[in-house]
């Protein structure tokens, strides 16, 4: 799919939702050591849903409204669901981000084989060259500590590669639109997760840190209605196989805001990695005029 953004704009989006969503693992972080992972969850779609409201007067199409239904089951109790509870089990964020991207390469097989999308040699062997850095860098001890985390934060990956395919599907539907109404639907999805988890908004009363709240303020307005809406939009004008490899800049991103927010160590291979992470991304960049 050809879109006619200057591909300079198309990166700057790109690398925005990047770090957006790289501090978002910093906000949840902090949010989940006072407030319950469902619970946390079902507060951010209700105030996503208020601040949304106008879009949700829209009403879409039978069609569109299915696939709506089965992006909010990907995104909210699959992806969102899942990543809260992945972070609650481990301290390694960098763990965590990196088994996010396992969303990658399974949207890209999806949309390969449901869309069509191409995939030329360049394309293939930045995506290998960045794939291949990820995977060394899973292979880290601290990254292996926990693996209950780690097979839930593999749930999540595959949830959102799911909501990446779906969402392609979405037509004739504003990208902000598509948060508001994922968001809305995910509050009933949310709250039996609640009831299962014996969760309540009890424990909203014992709040203690004003970074709690500074993090839930950034998760729905950085991260839910900018950063999703922003992506949404790449994913409608792009093809999946372009902008996903990106989403391999995540974990770098994350594990240098560690590093200053939490004091965490940089290693000699931790830049060798990262570094062959970018030269593979850049790849993928520039193979977008090789089609």
């Amino acid at each position: 799919m050809k879109s006619s953004i200057s591909p300079l704009v198309v990166l700057s989006l790109i690398l925005f939702v990047i770090l957006l969503w790289s501090g978002n693992f910093i906000a949840i972080a902090y949010l989940v050591k006072e407030i319950e992972p469902f619970t946390a969850l079902m507060l951010r779609f209700i105030a996503v849903s208020i601040i949304l409201m106008p879009f949700l007067f829209s009403i879409p199409s039978k069609k569109n409204f299915i696939y709506l239904i089965f992006a909010t089951i990907a995104i909210v109790p699959g992806h969102f669901g899942l990543l809260f509870l992945s972070i609650e089990y481990t301290k390694s964020l960098a763990g965590i981000s990196i088994l996010i991207q396992l969303a990658i390469p399974f949207s890209i097989l999806l949309s390969w084989i449901i869309f069509k999308d191409k995939l030329n040699r360049l394309r293939i062997i930045g995506l290998t060259i960045a794939f291949i850095g990820m995977l060394f860098l899973l292979y880290s001890p601290d990254l292996l500590s926990s693996r209950k985390a780690f097979f839930i934060a593999i749930g999540s990956a595959v949830s959102m590669g799911i909501y990446f395919v779906v969402v392609k599907k979405v037509k004739k539907v504003k990208s902000v639109a598509i948060i508001a109404w994922t968001s809305f639907l995910g509050i009933p999805m949310m709250y039996l997760f609640m009831l299962y988890s014996n969760q309540s908004f009890e424990v909203l009363y014992n709040i203690k840190s004003n970074l709690t709240y500074y993090s839930f303020i950034y998760i729905v307005i950085a991260s839910s209605i900018i950063g999703h809406g922003i992506w949404a939009y790449l994913i409608k004008i792009e093809d999946i196989s372009f902008i996903s490899p990106f989403l391999l800049l995540v974990p770098l991103f994350t594990s240098i805001l560690s590093i200053f927010v939490f004091d965490e160590q940089f290693s000699i291979s931790f830049i060798i990695l990262g570094s062959m992470i970018i030269i593979g991304i850049f790849l993928v960049f520039i193979s977008k005029n090789k089609i």
